[in-house]
C-alpha cells in the first residue's frame, strides 16, 4: 500500500470512529428522550383526572351552591331536580305495572 492510500484509509477509518461515536450518543439522546417523554405522558395522564376530579367537585359545588342560593343557577337546580323526581316517579309507576 501505498503512503498515499495509508493516510486515506487512516482518514476513513478516523471518520468512520467519529460517525459510530456519534451515533452512540445518538441513541443514548433518543433513550433518554423516550423516558422523558415517558414521564411527561404518566403527569399528563394524572393531571388530566385531577382536571376531571375538580370538574366534578366544581359542579357538585355549583350545584349545591345553587339549591341553597337564588338566582339563575338556582332556579336551573330547581327545574333539574323537579325533572328527576318526574322520572323517578315514572319508573316507580313503570315498576309497579
Amino acid at each position: 500500500m501505498n503512503a498515499k492510500g495509508y493516510e486515506e484509509y487512516l482518514l476513513l477509518k478516523r471518520s468512520v470512529e467519529a460517525l459510530v461515536s456519534e451515533h452512540e450518543k445518538l441513541r443514548e439522546l433518543a433513550a433518554d428522550l423516550k423516558n422523558e417523554l415517558s414521564e411527561v405522558k404518566r403527569q399528563l395522564a394524572e393531571k388530566n383526572e385531577e382536571v376531571k376530579e375538580l370538574q366534578t367537585r366544581y359542579e357538585r359545588a355549583k350545584f349545591s351552591g345553587a339549591l341553597l342560593g337564588s338566582g339563575d343557577d338556582a332556579a336551573k337546580a330547581r327545574k333539574r331536580v323537579s325533572e328527576l323526581v318526574r322520572e323517578i316517579d315514572k319508573c316507580i309507576a313503570l315498576l309497579d305495572r
